[in-house]
């Protein structure tokens, strides 16, 4: 006998949208989560756009300090101050905007199961089973259909039939005390952050999260950059402590199977400008619960019945997801004399109003596309053979 319709199998933003919004349109859904709380040790800056709250119902008590201004450092030392026309992004706290999704989720009638590893799943022509632990214990449940929620974990893709995100980046983070500026400062140019960009983004009252993305080596970049631009940076005495992680990037190839679908993160639902990835979590959890609950109704989990959500989120997202791979893959191939063209051009050539009107914290591929138009922007890059490639690409 099933134990419910649908187990959600993680418990980040992607997992708990997802069975908040089955709840709320009658499946039975329980989520299982191997952490000992919804929200514990999560790696993020906690910075998402504005449009967040309103487009998914979310409640607005986890909104932190609104931002309108970044400054944008060069590894020369070079900056920019840019304001937009509107704030942009809020900083939230993750233990607590996780924790309130997670209570949207139980309100609807969700149950959560914290702290319980999911070890093994099967799927049979009838149902999936699912062993986990919790407390040392086994546990067995059995359900109609599961969502893998798993962020970048990948252990149990090839299980479910599944095929994770092929490639990753990597994150670091610091969370500490001091005095900075009351808006985020972003750290550019290819020195800095191989294939990537660092940050410094105030977080709440004295404190700031100090960080980086790069496809190098984490923790020499993170030293490297603490010592330019922190040089009294102690991790041992931070807020928070420093921490690593890898960030999914691309679409899966596989996001649905036989009784089984990957959401977030565990599908590649993640912009691969910046690695973040709540916003397309949610949004793909909206049409993941979509399709599963259609599925319930037909009483249908095969390949086919699922499908619509593989070709509905891959639709929606593949020009922003492809777009952005291509751009960080063209900036990671700059010279550091080609970025400091760049930034002077951010300084002198109009750039900044281009920005200032098709800027979107979520959707970012019409903004590269027309800055990857201007012919003092692409007359940077069309002299490198190695380049045309990425920029036919963005541009056709």
């Amino acid at each position: 006998m099933d134990n419910a319709d649908v187990a959600v199998i993680g418990g980040g933003p992607a997992g708990l949208q997802t069975a908040r919004f089955l709840a709320e349109g009658g499946a039975d859904v329980t989520v299982l989560e191997a952490k000992p709380a919804v929200g514990a040790n999560v790696v993020c800056t906690g910075l998402i756009g504005r449009d967040v709250f309103s487009e998914f119902r979310l409640p607005a008590e986890t909104i932190g300090p609104d931002f309108q201004e970044a400054e944008i450092v060069s590894f020369s030392g070079r900056s920019i101050r840019y304001r937009h026309p509107s704030p942009f992004a809020s900083i939230v706290d993750r233990e607590r905007f996780d924790g309130n999704l997670g209570g949207l989720a139980r309100e609807a009638g969700a149950e959560i199961e914290t702290g319980t590893m999911v070890r093994d799943v099967s799927v049979s022509r009838d149902g999936v089973t699912i062993e986990a632990e919790r407390d040392g214990r086994p546990v067995r449940r059995r359900v109609r259909l599961t969502v893998l929620a798993t962020g970048v974990e990948g252990r149990l893709h090839a299980k479910l039939g599944l095929t994770p995100p092929a490639r990753r980046i990597y994150g670091a983070q610091v969370e500490i005390r001091g005095e900075g500026s009351v808006a985020p400062t972003i750290f550019v140019g290819p020195p800095t952050a191989p294939g990537g960009f660092a940050w410094s983004v105030p977080s709440g009252g004295d404190r700031f999260r100090v960080g980086l993305i790069t496809d190098g080596n984490p923790r020499k970049v993170f030293d490297d950059f603490a010592a330019r631009y922190y040089p009294r940076l102690d991790p041992a005495g931070a807020v928070r402590r420093l921490e690593f992680k890898p960030i999914c990037q691309g679409m899966a190839k596989r996001s649905v199977a036989d009784r089984a679908l990957a959401v977030g993160e565990a599908a590649g639902q993640v912009k691969t400008t910046t690695g973040g990835g709540i916003y397309y979590g949610l949004w793909g959890a909206r049409l993941a619960s979509e399709t599963i609950l259609e599925a319930l109704k037909k009483n249908a989990f095969g390949p086919a019945d699922l499908a619509a959500y593989d070709r509905r989120w891959k639709a929606g997202l593949r020009r922003e997801i492809s777009i952005g791979y291509y751009a960080r893959k063209f900036y990671s191939m700059m010279s550091a004399g080609q970025f400091e063209a760049l930034f002077t051009l951010a300084q002198s050539d109009g750039l900044i109003p281009v920005i200032q009107n098709e800027g979107q914290f979520d959707w970012q591929s019409g903004l590269i596309l027309s800055l990857f138009r201007k012919t003092a922007v692409a007359g940077i890059f069309k002299g490198l053979s190695r380049n045309n490639v990425f920029l036919d690409r963005l541009l056709n």
